[in-house]
């Protein structure tokens, strides 16, 4: 093998272990993206549950006041 041959040939790893590197970079912010979105879901969820409670809470403690 001669110089070229050998220099062609890194270049060819390199540009591989680039692309590698680049597919994985991009699943990992795939995955942090999914995880993301599933913890602002659950959080969402979660205060729109104490914002009903907290709603129903005081619809009752008006009802308990009328009645008085």
């Amino acid at each position: 093998m001669n110089e070229k041959e050998v220099e062609r040939q890194i270049e060819q790893m390199v540009r591989f272990i680039k692309q590698e590197a680049e597919e994985k970079a991009n699943e990992i912010k795939v995955s942090a993206e999914e995880e993301f979105n599933l913890e602002k879901l659950t959080l969402l969820e979660q205060e729109k549950a104490k914002i009903r409670k907290d709603y129903e809470r005081r619809e009752s403690q008006v009802e308990v006041k009328k009645k008085m």
